[in-house]
């Protein structure tokens, strides 16, 4: 290709040459330095409200009412609350240090390197009971969903197998079954969660198989002598012989009747009885007090000659449960409507209440007492 040049003319076309225009936008289009780009956003910044800023983002920015509230929080909820903005994750990143040290700590957990060394020594025994296999953590601490202690989730007690949850119902009387939720249990907006998670510490956690088993054995055993050996059992478990209400004494249909003990094992019945005071145990006047025989106190000899002592008490049982003919009859399973969700139950495990279909309906989406 050849290209001809006219270096005469002023007005000659130079097709090398830069156009007429592109000096001006050139410089326009320039980009801007890192600085002047974070000058802008710094200006936008400030002129921009901040959403955050509010009363509870405030009150953790005040040390003594964050390291209250931390004294209620385990790391992971701790965790979880620095992450909900990053207004919250920068009022309590400036106590970080102090607030980790105050979290939620396990009851168990060890105060002085003396009790450190215990711990240690015991951990060889109690690993196969408790199934705890470190120290103390602090990770992940509640209460246990019984008795309230606070534990760690080392010291928690092995859950039991999901084929055994429809194992844990227990049947209540009539009368606190058509008793409102909130009269009935304090904990009635935190019932059974044993479904989703089983969260209890060693000692409400040893045996609960062993009372699911006994449990399911006393329905055995009354559908077994009260239907078959053709009518040679009828009457065994009717009136005040049948099976009580779960609540026992916090029955609402609760009423007192007269039972045996043996002496021997009358510290094992419950710690209730065997705590109580003999004003508690609602004897006659002028008996009880004193070590004689009588109507509240009988003495029985035994096998070898063993004289045994029988004391009679007055205590409160729960009412006499229902029993639905399907059950005996064979046709659905023993408490097969509270396993189904379709009646109300008490949790043997964790002692709360288990929601029935009605109540899911009532409480369910607002949880809020009914007028």
């Amino acid at each position: 290709m050849v290209v001809v040049l006219e270096l005469d003319g002023d007005d000659a076309f130079d097709p090398y040459s830069r156009p007429k225009g592109l000096e001006h936008s050139a410089v326009t289009i320039r980009p801007k330095g890192p600085h002047h780009c974070q000058a802008e956003r710094v200006d936008a910044e400030a002129q921009r409200p901040n959403p955050n800023v509010n009363n509870v983002s405030q009150a953790l920015g005040c040390y003594p009412i964050v390291t209250q509230l931390t004294q209620y929080l385990d790391l992971n909820t701790l965790h979880a609350l620095s992450r909900t903005c990053r207004q919250f994750h920068a009022n309590l990143l400036q106590y970080r240090t102090r607030l980790v040290q105050q979290t939620l700590r396990c009851e168990n957990e060890p105060i002085s390197d003396a009790q450190t060394h215990m711990i240690q020594q015991s951990d060889r025994r109690t690993v196969l009971v408790s199934g705890r296999v470190s120290p103390c953590a602090r990770d992940m601490v509640s209460d246990c969903r019984r008795c309230g202690r606070v534990i760690c989730r080392n010291c928690a007690h092995k859950a039991p197998s999901a084929s055994l949850l429809r194992m844990r119902h227990r049947r209540l009387c009539s009368k606190c079954l058509a008793t409102p939720l909130p009269q009935l249990s304090r904990h009635w907006q935190d019932p059974c969660t044993c479904a989703s998670s089983v969260y209890l510490c060693a000692p409400c956690g040893t045996g609960l198989n062993v009372a699911d088993t006994n449990y399911l054995r006393i329905w055995t055993w009354r559908t077994r002598y009260s239907t078959y050996l053709g009518g040679l059992g009828t009457g065994i478990g009717e009136g005040n012989e049948g099976v009580k209400c779960w609540r026992g004494e916090k029955c609402m249909a609760a009423q007192e009747v007269e039972v045996e003990i043996d002496r021997s094992e009358e510290g094992r019945v419950s710690d209730r009885e065997s705590s109580e005071s003999d004003s508690e145990r609602h004897w006659p006047e002028g008996e009880g007090k004193e070590e004689r025989a009588g109507y509240w106190q009988q003495e029985i000899e035994g096998i070898g000659g063993v004289v045994k002592k029988k004391i009679r008490k007055r205590v409160r049982v729960g009412k006499t449960v229902k029993e639905w003919e399907d059950e005996r009859d064979g046709r659905d399973d023993v408490l097969g409507r509270e396993s189904r969700g379709e009646g109300r139950s008490w949790c043997g495990w964790c002692g709360r209440v288990v929601w029935g279909k009605n109540d899911r309906q009532i409480y369910g989406k607002t949880r809020e007492v009914p007028p």
